[in-house]
């Protein structure tokens, strides 16, 4: 094979390898926003109970916190989604999740099953902060109102 066919092989492969990178960009961030829309979602149509929550949870002001965490939730989500400002979105986000999962799953303090079941969600949410943190470093893709589809 000639040098300039096994190039032009060289930049098909790396074209088809950015395809599928910048569609599962996509489709990370459309997971990790899928998250936070319905979470800000439920808190906002269910604002009474959310507050209350809050306020069972030791949360000082539960209806400013009730509030910030939908703005958080439904902004950052929508950011994420859309791929805008993602890599601030992410870190955002990334930090927010880092202090609720603090305030709400602390199984430091439980024993038994409900120790591993608070554990289980604190780990679980550990692994959408590391979803987060890669989407800062990596951005948002082409596929992205940032990226806007360039190649």
């Amino acid at each position: 094979m000639s040098r300039s066919h096994s190039g032009d092989r060289a930049s098909a492969d790396a074209t088809t390898v950015d395809a599928w990178a910048d569609s599962l960009l996509l489709a990370a961030r459309l997971f990790l926003a899928a998250v936070f829309l319905y979470s800000g979602a439920v808190k906002l149509l269910a604002w009474q109970a959310a507050v209350t929550e809050f306020g069972q949870l030791d949360v000082p002001l539960p209806v400013i916190a009730v509030t910030a965490t939908v703005v958080v939730q439904l902004f950052g989500g929508l950011a994420i989604g859309l791929g805008w400002q993602v890599r601030a979105a992410a870190a955002a986000l990334a930090a927010f999740t880092v202090i609720a999962t603090l305030i709400g799953h602390p199984f430091w303090s439980f024993a038994g099953v409900e120790f591993q079941r608070q554990l289980t969600t604190a780990l679980e949410h550990l692994a959408i902060v590391g979803g987060f943190l890669l989407l800062a470093v990596t951005g948002p893709g082409r596929l992205s109102l940032e990226g806007k589809g360039r190649a």
